[in-house]
């Protein structure tokens, strides 16, 4: 593995080691200090929102200025100071303002570094998928060692891993990769247009849908396999396995994309994700959700390399980071702000099997949108 991408790996593995502790136990975290189901839900759906309002006016910025890397190098030293505020009090709305802040800066770290994963693909032909895979690698270490630790040490240990990852994080980043673009001036209005392709807008629609599916997934799937009565290191271990199914995947994205192309991976993707929240919706025994877990390798594997390739290929070179941005923030974004949002109005009132239920019916709808997406992006460039 050349160089740069050896350093994208290391990227990956450590980000998203932060995110095996903070996605699957930061609401327990919160569950533990007193927050009820609708709090929960609502600083869950916080991130994605700031996320939304803000990422891709990182990504313009990092465009305009061809200051890529000194701009990531900025906002994850500003994402770990911030997280260190939570240490400081418990209060429902100190939580609130802190993640605010927090999320602006982590919010376009990820797209940045995606951006310039697939320069390197264009450049040295490396596969994204086994620079990606590391990052669920990580995933998977930090949830499985955490898990059966909290279940004798008291949850506060989340915020103390995160930060210690989060100062890696920052470490990794300040070694990647010099991919700072000459500047190329482009229309003020270029980002613009992009939201009036109709191309584009269908392609932005179908991962917002997608991501919302997996709103009381990310939401409320911890807490919904505690009330069933698994320990937080069998609910640790849950969360690996799908990731583990996801790195699988990911090994060899290279290969199926190339295979079925990248339309057809997006479709097969959401139908499997369907059958995914279908399970989920249905049943409780250990084995269908093993199976539910597996499933993850399309709901997020397949998917996501079928979707950064796809917006990679059809931006303008000098609107990658822009088109990573907006990738994330509508469907990371406004996508699961919506879905978490409504999970936390509505877990308590109708359950956890009713909204998996919904989460199928809104990748189904996704996967009908996604019939209409051009079937060879490829070949296709978007104009400008």
């Amino acid at each position: 593995m050349p160089s740069p991408a050896r350093h994208l790996a290391v990227f990956y593995l450590i980000y998203f080691s932060m995110l095996g502790v903070f996605v699957p136990y930061l609401s327990l975290y919160f569950l533990d200090i007193g927050l009820t189901a609708y709090q929960i839900g609502t600083v869950a759906a916080l991130m994605p929102m700031v996320n939304m309002l803000t990422s891709s006016l990182w990504g313009v910025l990092a465009d305009r200025t061809g200051k890529r890397r000194a701009l990531m190098r900025l906002t994850s030293g500003g994402a770990l100071a911030v997280f260190a505020l939570m240490l400081v009090r418990t209060e429902y709305w100190w939580i609130v303002a802190v993640l605010t802040l927090y999320t602006v800066f982590r919010a376009c770290i990820l797209p940045m570094v995606e951006a310039t994963a697939m320069e390197a693909v264009d450049r040295l032909g490396v596969d994204y998928g086994r620079m990606r895979m590391w990052g669920s690698l990580g995933f998977i270490a930090a949830t499985l060692a955490l898990g059966p630790v909290l279940d004798v040490l008291p949850s506060r240990l989340v915020l103390w891993v995160v930060l210690a990852l989060l100062t890696l994080v920052l470490w990794s980043v300040w070694h990647l990769p010099d991919t700072d673009v000459s500047h190329e001036a482009h229309p003020r209005g270029a980002a613009r247009m992009l939201l009036t392709s109709r191309p584009v807008l269908l392609f932005y629609a179908v991962c917002m849908l997608m991501q919302a599916s997996h709103g009381a997934y990310y939401g409320f799937y911890s807490v919904y396999l505690e009330g069933l009565g698994y320990s937080r290191g069998a609910i640790g271990t849950l969360w690996a396995l799908g990731v583990g199914a996801e790195v699988a995947v990911l090994a060899w994205s290279g290969a199926i994309l190339s295979a079925v192309g990248t339309r057809r991976m997006i479709l097969l993707s959401l139908a499997l994700t369907v059958l995914r929240w279908g399970i989920l919706a249905s049943a409780t025994h250990p084995g269908w959700l093993f199976t539910a877990q597996l499933l993850h390798a399309a709901s997020f594997g397949l998917f996501h390399v079928a979707a950064v390739t796809y917006t990679h290929r059809i931006m303008p070179a000098r609107l990658r980071a822009t088109g990573q941005s907006l990738y994330s923030s509508l469907s990371f974004g406004l996508g699961l702000t919506v879905a978490i949002y409504l999970c936390g109005l509505f877990y308590a009132r109708v359950g956890a099997h009713a909204l998996f239920a919904g989460s199928a019916l809104v990748a189904l709808c996704a996967g009908l949108l996604a019939i209409g997406l051009r079937p060879s992006p490829e070949r296709a460039r978007a104009a400008g």
